[in-house]
C-alpha cells in the first residue's frame, strides 16, 4: 500500500532530489527547525486548545489563549531556531504569532459558528492501485444549515488572491476527505484563515474537480514510483531546505564560500568556470576558433564535478550546471533499422502512445520501463543507451544583485 501526504507529493514537485533524500534514502539531518513553521505550530496549538474549551462549554479569555501560546512556545522550543530572514529575530516572530491570535479572537468570539466535528482530524483517502492519501484537518465544522466546513489556519506573510486560493490543491484534498467521510454532504466549504491579515478566503470544489484531482494524484504517484532519476530543482526555497548541506547543487558553493580571496581565485572549480565563461564569450565574437579549447575546459569541468559529486560549480560571477542522464537512442529516419522499428511499434500497439513514433516519447517510455516486459524485450535491439552530458552557465544570484 502506497501512502502519500500532501507534503510528500509537494516535496517531489518542489525538488525531486529532496524527495529522494527524505522518503527514499530516509536521510535524517539534524538541523534547527525554521522559526516560521515553529510559530505556526504554536498558534495552531493555542487555537486547538481554544476550541476544545469551547466544546466543554467554556469560552476562554483572549489572555488565556495567548498564555497557552506562550506556554507552548517555551515548552516546545528546541535548543536552536533557524531564522533565514536576517532582519528579524525570535522575539519578532513570537510577537507576530501573538498578534495573529488576538486578531482571530476578536473576529470570532464567542466561537459559536457551528458544531465542531473534529480538531486536528486525521483522514485517509483510498484511491486506485492501493494508493492512500493521508492528512490532517485543523478544524472540521458543521453549520446550522448543514454545510460542512474545513477551517485551515495560515500564518504566512503572503495573502493570496481568491483565484489562487480557489486553485489550492491542498483544499482539494480536504474536500475529497470530507466527501468520502460524509457522502451525503450537499456542500463542503473551505475556509482559509490568514491570521496575520485578519482575512478569510472561502472556496469550494465541485465533484468534477474532485474526480479530476483524484486522477491527477494517481498519475503523479505513478510518475514518482517509475522515476529513475531525482534531479535537484533549485529555487528560492533552497535556503529553507534541510538538505542544503549535502545537496550536489550547493556543495561547491559551500566549499568555496569560506575561502579567503587568494585561495578562492585559485580553487580548481572556480578557475574552470571563469575560463569557460571567457571562452564562450570569445566564441560569440570569433566563431569556431575557440571550439576545441571550450571542449577541453568542459571535459575538465565534467571530470572535476564527477570527482567531487557536484552538480553546480561556482565561479566569480557565474556558475556552471553539470547534468548527466541516461537516454535511449533509437534509429532515425535515414537509418536502415528505422523501418523494422516502426513495424514492431505498430505490431505491439504502441504507435498511438508515442505520437506516430516520436523518438523522444518512445525513448523516455523505454528508459522508464513503461511498456510491458514482452514489448520492451522486442524493442531492446533497436535501443542504445547512452549518457547525455549537459553543461550550462548561468549568472550567480548574488552577482545579479550587485
Amino acid at each position: 500500500m502506497a501512502r502519500y501526504s500532501y507534503s510528500k507529493l509537494n516535496t517531489y514537485r518542489t525538488c525531486p532530489l529532496q524527495y529522494r533524500f527524505r522518503y527514499i534514502d530516509k536521510i535524517r539531518i539534524e538541523v534547527a527547525p525554521g522559526v516560521e513553521a515553529f510559530m505556526g505550530s504554536r498558534a495552531h496549538d493555542a487555537l486547538e486548545w481554544l476550541y476544545k474549551q469551547v466544546g466543554h462549554g467554556r469560552v476562554p479569555t483572549q489572555d488565556d489563549v495567548v498564555a497557552v501560546y506562550n506556554e507552548r512556545w517555551d515548552a516546545e522550543r528546541p535548543g536552536d531556531l533557524r531564522i533565514v530572514n536576517e532582519d528579524l529575530d525570535e522575539a519578532a516572530y513570537r510577537d507576530a504569532g501573538r498578534r495573529c491570535l488576538e486578531l482571530y479572537y476578536r473576529r470570532h468570539t464567542p466561537f459559536d459558528e457551528g458544531i465542531v466535528l473534529g480538531l486536528e482530524e486525521g483522514f485517509q483517502i483510498p484511491l486506485e492501485n492501493g494508493i492512500v492519501l493521508n492528512g490532517f484537518i485543523d478544524r472540521l465544522m458543521k453549520t446550522e444549515d448543514g454545510v460542512y466546513e474545513v477551517h485551515d489556519y495560515k500564518t504566512s506573510q503572503r495573502l493570496p488572491t481568491p483565484a489562487k486560493a480557489r486553485a489550492d490543491e491542498q483544499g482539494g484534498w480536504y474536500a475529497l476527505a470530507v466527501r468520502k467521510r460524509f457522502p451525503h454532504a450537499r456542500e463542503v466549504r473551505l475556509v482559509w484563515h490568514y491570521l496575520r491579515h485578519d482575512e478569510e478566503i472561502e472556496s469550494e470544489r465541485t465533484p468534477e474537480e474532485a474526480e479530476a484531482l483524484e486522477q491527477d494524484i494517481v498519475c503523479r504517484v505513478r510518475t514518482i514510483e517509475a522515476a529513475a532519476e531525482f534531479p535537484a530543482h533549485e529555487s528560492a526555497l533552497c535556503d529553507w531546505c534541510d538538505y542544503f548541506g549535502i545537496c550536489p547543487a550547493k556543495g561547491h558553493r559551500l566549499a568555496v564560500d569560506t575561502l579567503p580571496p587568494n585561495e578562492y581565485l585559485n580553487e580548481p572549480g572556480v578557475v574552470l568556470v571563469n575560463r569557460l565563461v571567457e571562452l564562450r564569450a570569445t566564441l560569440k565574437m570569433t566563431g569556431e576558433a575557440m571550439t576545441e579549447e571550450i571542449e577541453r575546459v568542459e571535459d575538465a569541468l565534467l571530470r572535476y564535478a564527477r570527482e567531487h559529486r557536484y552538480t553546480v560549480v561556482v565561479g566569480d560571477d557565474h556558475e556552471a550546471t553539470v547534468s548527466e542522464s541516461e537516454v535511449v537512442s533509437l534509429p532515425r529516419k535515414d537509418d536502415p533499422a528505422r523501418e523494422p522499428l516502426e513495424a514492431a511499434v505498430r505490431r505491439l500497439g504502441l504507435w498511438d502512445d508515442v505520437s506516430d513514433l516520436s523518438l523522444s516519447k518512445l525513448g523516455k517510455a523505454l528508459a522508464e520501463g513503461q511498456p510491458p516486459p514482452a514489448a520492451r524485450a522486442e524493442l531492446a535491439p533497436f535501443a542504445a543507451r547512452e549518457t547525455r552530458v549537459t553543461i550550462g552557465l548561468r549568472k550567480k544570484r548574488d552577482a545579479e544583485d550587485r
